[in-house]
């Protein structure tokens, strides 16, 4: 078995750079166009390594994801940087300027004015392409040297340096082959609140880059956790719903690197026909029914407590994901619930 080779960032080496000015502008309004450089940026050693830094950074992040381009998309950026890639930057003028004209086709009225850098370089000494795209101040522009008609990569570093334009989307692409990956890139977009959004869906994302999130942990806890609530969500008894959601933070407590819907579901689910049901749940959200590394980072601020709330306004809310032990729930006859609590109090507010 060959030796897979890790996605080292800190081996970037940044050997070409182009600059793109992107005008905003309404939905298929194309009277103004965007401005292409037509020659490759100069860089000196310590342009190389701002960028590599910002890259790195932004990267490295936590909040930074894996994404795979979707087979589905008709977006041409997939082909596009594959030719890249396995062209040793060949046509890399003619091929950045494709990228930067089915972006502005793509971005519509609501996408600010950008900047967009292309880089080809290597990692791990091996092909890569990465995509800064940088949202512009207004009043920041750029000069377009008249007689090589490109941008200046030095004015670019100016205005990140003085904030009048900021990073807000990189992408990072390699050929998975040669590292034997599953994913086609990595990308971080500061706009995205990931902990806050369902899906990793952009119009960066998906309309210009042609891509989705890779089932990275991070996304499939996200999902497991998210379509398991779901499921729970239909069923009808009250007291064996309340159950299940504390059987489910309990269970994404755990103290264990992996999760699998098959133990949840025989660990926790009362009967066969439930716990089909519940599989068949998860398959129709294309949620595999199989073990997987956990990570709980876009949901671990969603299982610390369980909150019930009755229609008298009265509600309930239990620390670490657990009623038991603490609050008995019990179903009356008129349809209505009781609630017994045996503890000490507190405090009252």
């Amino acid at each position: 078995m060959p030796k897979r080779i890790r996605i080292d960032l800190s081996t970037i080496v940044i050997e070409n750079v182009i600059v793109h000015d992107i005008p905003q502008h309404k939905k298929l309004d194309y009277t103004i166009e965007p401005s292409y450089s037509e020659l490759e940026s100069t860089l000196s050693d310590g342009l190389k390594l701002f960028f590599k830094d910002k890259v790195v950074q932004a990267l490295g992040s936590d909040k930074s994801f894996k994404i795979c381009f979707d087979a589905d998309n008709t977006s041409p950026a997939p082909w596009l940087l594959q030719e890249l890639l396995n062209s040793d930057g060949k046509n890399f003028v003619g091929s950045s300027k494709s990228l930067a004209k089915h972006l502005y086709e793509t971005q519509i009225g609501s996408n600010t004015a950008g900047i967009l850098v292309i880089i080809f370089g290597k990692i791990n000494d091996l092909n890569t392409c990465i995509i800064l795209k940088l949202e512009r101040d207004k009043g920041a522009q750029l000069t377009l040297d008249p007689e090589t008609k490109s941008y200046n990569i030095n004015e670019v570093q100016d205005l990140m340096l003085t904030q009048k334009t900021k990073i807000f989307k990189v992408a990072l692409f390699i050929f998975k082959d040669h590292f034997s990956e599953k994913f086609d890139g990595l990308l971080m977009d500061y706009q995205i609140n990931i902990k806050a959004k369902n899906e990793i869906v952009t119009f960066f994302i998906d309309k210009f880059l042609g891509c989705k999130a890779f089932e990275d942990p991070k996304v499939a806890t996200q999902n497991f956790y998210k379509h398991t609530r779901g499921f729970i969500n239909t069923i009808d008894d009250q007291i064996l719903k309340v159950k299940y959601l504390q059987d489910l933070n309990s269970y994404m407590q755990k103290n264990s690197n992996m999760l699998n819907p098959r133990e949840f579901a025989d660990d926790y689910i009362k009967t066969p026909e439930e716990k089909n049901s519940y599989k068949n749940y998860l398959v129709s959200k294309k949620v595999k029914f199989s073990a997987f590394p956990k990570d709980v980072y876009l949901v671990e601020n969603k299982f610390k407590k369980i909150t019930v709330s009755f229609e008298n306004e009265i509600t309930i809310t239990g620390n670490k994901g657990t009623f038991d032990n603490k609050v008995k729930l019990t179903k009356l006859r008129n349809g209505q619930h009781h609630a017994e609590i045996t503890s000490k109090i507190k405090s009252i507010n």
